[in-house]
């Protein structure tokens, strides 16, 4: 449905609201092969997965889905809760599909974090505890009695995103921060986009018998978007190597990409300020690349186990206000870097 999409999209946008920069490939939860290190292979009752060593409460895990519940019901000003997309249990699905996969990948990169010998400060815990406090103390009451937690729970969660910060920030402290202007280069490029192959091979005839690009855009390109910049991200390595040797005035043979047929023509191979722009894109690429290597070996090696009764049984409470502490506003506010 067009109105769940959009959710899905902004949701999505989102998803790593505490851990921005954090876009790790989610772990999977299911098992694996274990290790050296310790793995939990079931858990109890009370618990909603486990990863390696480390489980997740039943109170942990509705902390943070309360927490994507109140940014669903914000986004631009919307409470997508009262909207009608014709199955608004696919929408809390949705929530809790988010809500286990960032709770995992905190989980994991506690774990890694263990492993490396990667701890925190007495201050640092004590920050945690005061966080914890604040949490607690802006909540409404209603709030409270669907979480059922205390200031301790409170902050060993903020504990255990800190922690998975912290280890972030040691995997990529190395990573170099030098960017060429080739590496970043960002191209200008017009481009018509066609669903038949027939008409793009004429096209591009006419274009070769000097036809105007701009004209033929106008009246066969079956996409929205006729102008467009072009980092060396944007398409996959095929299509990027040959975008990357034209030069401005050049017109590309016709690409195929997904079912589609592609013509485009380089109006400028070098924007000097979208490429200073994009350095900073560049390096944070390096970064996620840096951890995601880390992270992965580990899901590799690590048993993982959901506990699907007890998660099933988490529930979405529309009827609440949320009104009450963001955990997310909370954490920016003693940790954010």
């Amino acid at each position: 449905m067009q109105g769940e999409n959009c959710y899905k999209r902004r949701m999505k946008n989102g998803a790593g609201f505490i851990l921005s920069g954090f876009l790790f490939a989610a772990v999977l939860l299911t098992a694996g092969c274990s290790s050296e290190i310790p793995v939990v292979s079931s858990v109890t009752q009370y618990d909603v997965f486990s990863v390696g060593s480390e489980k997740c409460t039943f109170e942990e895990a509705k902390i943070i889905l309360l927490q994507y519940q109140k940014e669903s019901a914000s986004l631009y000003g919307i409470d997508l809760w009262n909207q009608d997309y014709g199955a608004p249990e696919s929408l809390e699905q949705y929530i809790k599909d988010l809500t286990a996969s960032q709770l995992a990948e905190v989980y994991t990169l506690d774990v890694i974090a263990s492993e490396q010998e990667v701890e925190l400060t007495e201050d640092e815990k004590a920050l945690t505890e005061t966080a914890g406090q604040e949490y607690i103390g802006g909540l409404s009451e209603e709030e409270l009695e669907y979480l059922g937690i205390d200031e301790k729970t409170a902050a060993g969660l903020f504990e255990r995103y800190l922690l998975a910060e912290k280890l972030y920030t040691s995997l990529t402290e190395s990573v170099s921060q030098e960017v060429s202007d080739d590496e970043a280069r960002v191209m200008e490029m017009e481009q018509i986009c066609v669903s038949d192959a027939e008409t793009a091979a004429d096209l591009l005839t006419q274009l070769e018998s000097g036809a105007d690009f701009d004209s033929l855009a106008e009246s066969y390109s079956e996409s929205d978007t006729t102008s467009l910049s072009v980092s060396r991200s944007t398409y996959d390595d095929e299509v990027t190597e040959i975008l990357f040797a034209m030069d401005t005035g050049d017109c590309s043979d016709v690409i195929e990409m997904d079912g589609q047929y592609y013509i485009f023509y380089c109006t400028n191979y070098f924007n000097e300020e979208l490429t200073e722009n994009n350095k900073e894109n560049v390096v944070s690429q390096r970064m996620e690349d840096a951890v995601i290597s880390a992270y992965s070996s580990y899901t590799e090696q690590l048993d993982s186990v959901l506990n699907e009764d007890v998660w099933g049984e988490v529930t979405v409470d529309t009827g609440l206000e949320l009104n009450g502490a963001s955990f997310e506003e909370i954490y920016d506010s003693y940790f954010a870097q």
